[in-house]
């Protein structure tokens, strides 16, 4: 009943309330919801250093930080202040750099025994959730971004909640089809992807130019976005039991850490941001 109602208060309050910050706060070029990528990301970079040090050593707290918040620091300053696109791919150039000059540094005394360990788990680190969570900021510079964003969760906060229903529903008889995350059912699934397309056909019919008129490519964005969603979430599973937790953190009561809640934002944000260009030309 617990899992029920939280399931319930995400779907019915906290999405609405998610998409409602994107459509109705474009001010300073939706400021709002790049101070939430950036809080987001700062917690993600703490959570993702805390697993994989449960297996690797990692690079110290401060460097963690520096790589895995350049690049979102970037996006930010490109979108909300109008900043040349250059300052992205030089944060992330400057990234890469400081990681292999803090193993030269670290490792000047002759050990080497965990270099290629810390040298994976800093890059680690700035691609998850640092160069990810990147898509996501940017796109709030591409026409009609308001309604792009806003159909983006409903597609993968949608297809995480309705997926979790259709299992509970449906899932009984076909669950552990990955061992990662053996609870997960084909008909759950199935039930995420029909609902990131229902949520297409609903922006379909209330913005059709927007979409290009053209209602087979909005069923295709959200085809293959829930299938990012979907191994998204799959490989923090991945993470979490490699790294033996349950949870990547306790941000959220009743939900775990941040990682457990953009996890499938993360992949699903380029892949969105990618088709909604290729497609729709926004």
């Amino acid at each position: 009943m617990k899992k029920l109602i939280e399931r319930l208060l995400l779907f019915f309050v906290g999405l609405p309330l998610i998409v409602a910050s994107v459509f109705f706060l474009p001010h300073y070029n939706y400021l709002f919801l790049h101070i939430e990528i950036l809080l987001a990301s700062l917690f993600a970079v703490l959570e993702t250093r805390d697993i994989l040090s449960r297996r690797l050593p990692v690079p110290n707290l401060a460097v963690s930080l520096a790589i895995g918040l350049l690049i979102p620091l970037a996006s930010f300053s490109y979108a909300v202040f109008d900043l040349p696109y250059r300052v992205i791919t030089s944060a992330i150039a400057i990234s890469a750099a400081l990681i292999l000059c803090v193993e030269i540094v670290t490792s000047r005394k002759g050990e080497f025994s965990d270099s290629i360990g810390r040298l994976a788990s800093s890059f680690a680190i700035l691609m998850y959730p640092g160069y990810l969570v990147m898509y996501l900021a940017i796109m709030t510079v591409r026409d009609h971004a308001g309604v792009a964003l806003s159909l983006f969760f409903l597609m993968v906060f949608g297809c995480d909640s309705i997926a979790w229903f259709f299992g509970m529903l449906f899932g009984k008889g076909n669950r552990g089809v990955f061992a990662a995350s053996p609870n997960k059912s084909v008909a759950g699934f199935v039930g995420g992807i029909v609902g990131s397309m229902a949520a297409g056909v609903g922006a379909y019919m209330l913005f059709p130019d927007v979409f290009g008129r053209s209602l087979p490519r909005v069923l295709l964005l959200g085809l293959l976005t829930a299938c990012a969603s979907i191994v998204g979430d799959l490989v923090e599973s991945v993470m979490k039991r490699s790294a033996s937790m349950k949870d990547s953190g306790v941000v959220i009561p009743g939900r775990g850490g941040i990682l457990d809640s953009i996890d499938s934002v993360l992949l699903a944000a380029p892949v969105y941001y990618i088709l909604c260009d290729f497609l729709f030309g926004i």
